[in-house]
């Protein structure tokens, strides 16, 4: 089993003594929602090849800070300061479950606004203040991971149809897929992977 080691300063986690004594007394269960979370995150984190970026690990550094601060809150019991703790992540986190579930033809904001307890027109107004816009970010990202998959399958035997890398991403209309990746990429997805086959 492989182990990772994370060092926040508290200082950084801005925390009351009264819940630093609290969770330092305790193990946390990766069943608890945000210590589930935290659990899954920090491991994908620790091995990411993007972090050798260091302006995305700058990035990553303070919604990561706050995602295991609003952790120990609720660790602590501290309900209301966990909310407070978890707004500042919230974009990162509508990201993060987005991209896990590129693969669902449904994935839409009403989904997606209930898995975060919140109502559309608040997911919109986070993800507005990220600079995001989430048709345009779910669409480049499927195509992106099409784009991926259809170069690492380009010289395979008995390769995976293009339609079925649509359909894998979450693109149920064949045509409209190509549609959208020539957009995209100035090319059918039959030559993107004709291409990459010649490499």
């Amino acid at each position: 089993m492989q182990a990772h080691f994370f060092r926040f300063p508290l200082r950084d986690l801005a925390l009351p003594d009264a819940v630093v004594r609290k969770v330092s007394a305790r193990t946390f269960d990766a069943s608890e929602p945000l210590a589930g979370l935290v659990a899954s995150y920090l491991p994908r984190v620790a091995v990411s090849p993007e972090l050798r970026d260091l302006a995305v690990a700058d990035s990553l550094a303070q919604p990561t800070v706050e995602l295991v601060r609003a952790a120990l809150l609720a660790g602590a019991g501290e309900d209301r300061r966990t909310r407070d703790a978890l707004e500042p992540t919230l974009a990162a986190r509508i990201l993060e479950h987005v991209r896990r579930h590129l693969g669902d033809p449904d994935l839409g904001p009403a989904g997606i606004a209930a898995e975060h307890h919140i109502s559309v027109r608040h997911l919109y107004g986070v993800l507005a203040a990220a600079d995001v816009s989430l048709g345009k970010w779910i669409r480049s990202a499927r195509l992106e991971a099409c784009r991926r998959d259809l170069a690492a399958t380009a010289g395979a035997e008995g390769r995976t149809t293009i339609a079925a890398v649509a359909r894998r991403w979450g693109f149920v209309d064949a045509s409209h897929f190509s549609r959208v990746f020539r957009q995209e990429y100035g090319m059918s997805p039959r030559q993107w992977r004709e291409l990459r086959a010649r490499r």
